[in-house]
């Protein structure tokens, strides 16, 4: 029997980590019977790249637009008389013109944004509007179709619904796969003892480890969707991004310890989800919670830098609530290119700080996009117990066993220190989500590296009794204390209990 070879299988011998990651994520969409397609990266344009990564991911079936480009009803396609040639074509005429796609399912996603399935039989929407022959069968690829369109009606009309990830490992960098942490190694950054009180935080991750509120102090109070990819006890098998988003609310629950945190089950799949899923389900779930900050944890590049149209859609939503923020990754593909959600001008992306904190991790994105930089290289949080099988190289399956904490790198981990520092400086200071995080921006361009950006450290707001002194707010314990005081004693080893103020 023939091997099916699928696109990431052309990457370039180098980009083994990029194929691999790609196979995680694309078999992930398979079993839910959904096809990935995605385009591989030549990077002819850009040195800060190297060739033969991925470009992007997209649903194969999928075309966005916006409501008022759809034409069709009243369209001319062909030579137009004169008369006629001022009345307005959309993207239905142009794929109706030699049957460039046979059935289109078109739904609503959100504001004035649509889908477009070019494969409604298969997919089994629940609202259709069927546009051309009847009988289905194979239409052109839409990447083609997407060519066609901005041929007629200029580029940007109509997009692909690209794949959002939490993924680490696109192209070759140190992002890694989550790590046993060395004995008697605690929580870094180190926990405030305060901060985030009557705050509302809806974290968009891939759900919360069941029992995760009671197994960690930390945690405590933290609700959320839960997360079937995390381990509970020794014998548990840990899923591919099982317990990302466990580990991400715990680094800010560490900032804000009293934060009301809900984390959505947004990206249940392989770490990932389509901009349309996104969107629909952020407006479906996060409203019910309620939120002053909205904090997401994936991100992606998009075909011709184009904007995510769902996402950006849904975040239109927010601007009637002017103290809202949202906060995003920056993203792990080192480069400036912009990646969405983290480059729309109205939310606040995060870079990681290498290890070092002084220069910015060779997996982050950077430009002038990105707002600041966090560390977000070797964080150690909370975790799932159980085995985890490495898949991506040079430790394809490996063994590694957890019991509770896991040393994890990424931007999805340095976002996660600017949200709780915002968090803790509002309940603190009685400022909106909006003025703190302004607030916080100007300190750290104050606080600038040359060559990297402005940069925010874990601390407390200038409280010199948090806990995290030292340079810079470094904690003096490097992360938790070899006192056995996994929760963080503050650096003053004779005392466990709060500190004065």
């Amino acid at each position: 029997m023939t091997e099916e070879v699928f696109w990431y299988r052309h990457l370039e011998a180098l980009e083994e980590v990029a194929s691999r990651e790609a196979a995680i994520i694309i078999e992930a969409f398979r079993e839910r019977g959904i096809d990935i397609e995605g385009v591989i990266d030549h990077a002819e344009h850009d040195r800060d790249l190297h060739p033969g990564g991925i470009a992007f991911m997209y649903d194969r079936d999928h075309i966005l637009t916006r409501e008022q480009y759809l034409g069709g009803v009243g369209g001319m396609r062909g030579p137009q008389r004169p008369v006629e040639a001022s009345k307005l074509r959309g993207v239905l005429d142009v794929l109706q013109v030699d049957d460039r796609a046979q059935e289109v399912e078109i739904i609503r996603v959100v504001g004035d944004v649509v889908l477009l399935c070019l494969n409604p039989r298969r997919h089994q929407h629940i609202r259709h509007y069927d546009y051309g022959a009847e009988g289905g069968g194979e239409h052109a690829g839409v990447l083609e179709l997407l060519h066609f369109i901005d041929d007629e009606l200029g580029e940007g009309i109509a997009t692909l619904d690209h794949v959002l990830t939490a993924a680490q490992a696109l192209r070759p960098c140190s992002a890694t796969e989550p790590e046993t942490p060395y004995p008697p190694a605690g929580l870094y950054p180190a926990p405030c003892r305060d901060g985030g009180a009557r705050v509302r935080i809806f974290q968009a991750d891939t759900g919360l480890m069941p029992g995760a509120a009671e197994t960690f102090p930390w945690l405590a109070g933290v609700h959320g969707e839960l997360d079937p990819r995390a381990g509970t006890s020794s014998g548990s098998t840990i899923g591919s991004y099982g317990g990302h988003g466990t580990f991400v609310a715990g680094v800010l629950r560490c900032m804000a310890p009293h934060a009301q945190v809900y984390v959505g089950d947004i990206f249940p799949t392989g770490g990932s989800a389509r901009d349309s899923d996104v969107a629909m389900q952020l407006k479906a779930t996060a409203f019910r919670f309620g939120f002053e900050i909205l904090h997401i944890t994936a991100s992606c590049q998009t075909r011709k830098n184009i904007p995510l149209p769902a996402l950006e859609g849904f975040l239109k939503l927010l601007r009637p609530y002017k103290g809202v923020v949202c906060v995003a990754e920056a993203g792990n593909n080192h480069t400036k290119r912009p990646a969405w959600p983290g480059a729309f001008p109205d939310v606040l992306s995060v870079g990681a700080l290498a290890a070092d904190w002084r220069h910015y991790a060779d997996f982050s994105n950077y430009g002038g996009w990105v707002d600041v930089y966090a560390p977000g290289e070797n964080l150690i949080n909370a975790f799932g117990s159980g085995t985890y099988a490495c898949k991506i190289p040079p430790n394809v399956n490996q063994q590694r066993t957890f019991s509770g904490l896991a040393q994890w790198s990424g931007t999805s981990f340095s976002a996660p220190i600017v949200t709780g520092l915002i968090a803790a400086r509002m309940s603190r200071r009685g400022e909106s989500a909006r003025e703190a995080a302004v607030a916080l921006l100007a300190k750290a361009r104050a606080q600038t590296i040359p060559g990297v950006g402005p940069v925010l450290y874990p601390g407390c707001d200038d409280d010199e009794h948090c806990g995290h002194g030292g340079y810079g707010g470094r904690c003096g314990c490097a992360g938790g204390c070899a006192c056995g005081d996994m929760y963080g004693c503050g650096g003053d080893h004779g005392k466990h209990g709060r500190m004065p103020r």
